[in-house]
């Protein structure tokens, strides 16, 4: 796919429920574009296929036979943006928690288990059959085990729209630590494709792309942006921030792109 043809791919499974596998499947074209979308689904089925074969009616026997397939056992590596990559952590039997947890949800909910991804914050969770688990290693866990006053407060259910936009923050995060800034304001557009009508996320979508465009020096830019964000925004301190950034900005000697 084009440039335009998954922004719209984005758009179109954003509004969709329980579609975070497909979500996934988008965002790991971000690292791979040859990768087979149908290859991996095909993948994926034979494997729940296998599973399926196992006689089991709880929720630590399905995690038991995950980890049979080496999920939850296989030494983490080092996190690259293969980690975010659904054919590679399928294949891999490793990667970061929300990658794992879609797999594991995907493959519950095709095995007749009630799953949800749950969006905790540095942690990505699931729940199956009402049953917390981190899906880094298939365990069974109680939200006491997660250190946090609040936790049981910040166990949100994800929703494909969350999914999409904490994956493509993992990506963006990676590509802001290598100092790639044409490479962030690609994600961001995916970001603003995924969540297009609510003011929160695009108000700071905006702001970080002021940032880029101000990094690689291309001022009129940056500037209409932190604009855009302080139009738009609710947060009255990032308002005042974005606000601040533009009268800041002196468009003389902008470099152009």
């Amino acid at each position: 796919m084009n440039k335009e043809q998954l922004i719209k791919a984005f758009a179109d499974v954003s509004v969709l429920d329980a579609r975070e596998f497909e979500m996934a499947l988008l965002v790991g074209t971000l690292i791979d574009p040859d990768m087979d979308l149908q290859a991996v689904r095909e993948n994926f089925e034979q494997f729940i296929a296998s599973i399926s074969e196992s006689k089991f009616d709880s929720v630590d026997q399905l995690l038991a036979l995950y980890k049979q397939y080496g999920f939850g056992e296989t030494p983490p590596s080092a996190v690259d943006l293969t980690h975010s990559s659904l054919d590679w952590v399928l294949r891999q039997k490793q990667g970061i928690p929300i990658t794992l947890s879609i797999l594991l949800v995907e493959g519950a909910r095709q095995l007749g288990f009630t799953a949800t991804g749950i969006n905790f914050p540095s942690h990505f969770l699931a729940r199956v059959d009402g049953v917390l688990v981190d899906p880094m290693n298939m365990r069974v866990i109680d939200a006491g085990d997660l250190g946090a006053v609040d936790a049981p407060a910040l166990l949100v259910e994800a929703t494909t729209t969350m999914v999409g936009l904490r994956m493509l923050n993992n990506i963006k995060a990676m590509y802001m630590q290598a100092q790639n800034w044409q490479q962030v304001l690609e994600v961001i557009d995916y970001q603003f494709a995924i969540d297009a009508n609510n003011p929160e996320v695009i108000a700071s979508l905006h702001f970080e792309r002021g940032e880029c465009w101000q990094k690689l020096g291309v001022l009129s830019a940056a500037r209409d942006e932190f604009n855009a964000c302080a139009a738009i925004c609710p947060y009255p301190e990032l308002k005042r921030l974005a606000e601040g950034q533009a009268k800041a900005l002196v468009v003389k000697g902008e470099i152009l792109h």
